[in-house]
């Protein structure tokens, strides 16, 4: 079944909140045992889908939206923690050119990233060949950050395009994150990319994964995050790229 609605998925609920809110004759419904809210933001169809963290959710939560509607647009959002190098403040946005899967591969013998590369692929057609690296489309990509740029414009946010890397184990010491750095040189790591992005180039439908950072990576201090403002920002990003892009 082909619906060509938008899909906006993230992990919990505070994250699609306001996007929820803004959503004009909502409907709930229950797929694949995970909430769906469908209906229209300025005139345009959409399903706003709550997956739970996690790559494993993620794919289960997905799947069965896909499955049960195809939508001609994913946007994966929420919050994230952002790599200090990368010159990311809390409550600045990301985009995604690429979702790297560091915890996919072989272990070396130090135990150390980078893993060594897969000898067999995850997904491989004509078009890509992917071990653990998940390409997005570079013009989607561009397109999106041209839209929030000018959104942002004046207030106090930068929009940063570039790689985002997907854990299972949060980093939480200074150590690990500028290892991960050193390596990927990302700007911003989450739980969930990698698994939407995967399902995104599978079903072969178009991806966005735009990010608000909550905190930094690396040691954890709850008292200096901040999740109402990466909330806030996250769901501003994607109600304007909604409103602004044609579907």
């Amino acid at each position: 079944m082909i619906n060509s609605d938008i899909i906006v998925s993230a992990a919990v609920e505070e994250e699609l909140s306001i996007l929820i809110n803004s959503i004009e004759g909502p409907v709930f419904s229950i797929v694949g045992g995970r909430r769906i809210t469908s209906g229209y933001i300025e005139g345009k169809p959409v399903r706003v889908l709550i997956t739970g963290p996690g790559t494993v959710n993620t794919v289960q939560s997905l799947t069965a939206a896909i499955e049960n509607a195809r939508p001609s647009l994913i946007i994966q959002t929420g919050c994230a923690g952002a790599f200090r190098e990368s010159g990311l403040n809390l409550g600045d946005i990301g985009i995604a050119t690429e979702e790297i899967d560091i915890q996919l591969g072989i272990e070396t013998k130090d135990d150390n990233l980078p893993l060594n590369e897969l000898p067999f692929s995850i997904i491989k057609s004509s078009k890509v060949d992917i071990k653990n690296r998940y390409p997005l489309d570079i013009e989607l990509v561009n397109q999106a950050s041209d839209t929030l740029a000018k959104v942002f414009e004046g207030k106090s946010a930068q929009v940063v395009k570039g790689s985002f890397v997907t854990v299972s184990t949060i980093t939480a010491t200074d150590s690990r994150a500028k290892d991960i750095y050193k390596h990927y040189s990302p700007c911003m790591e989450g739980m969930e990319g990698a698994g939407a992005a995967h399902l995104a180039i599978h079903y072969d439908i178009p991806f966005l994964e735009i990010r608000s950072a909550s905190n930094f990576v690396g040691k954890r201090d709850r008292s200096s995050w901040n999740l109402p403002l990466a909330f806030e920002r996250g769901a501003l990003a994607v109600l304007n790229l909604i409103r602004d892009f044609e579907i």
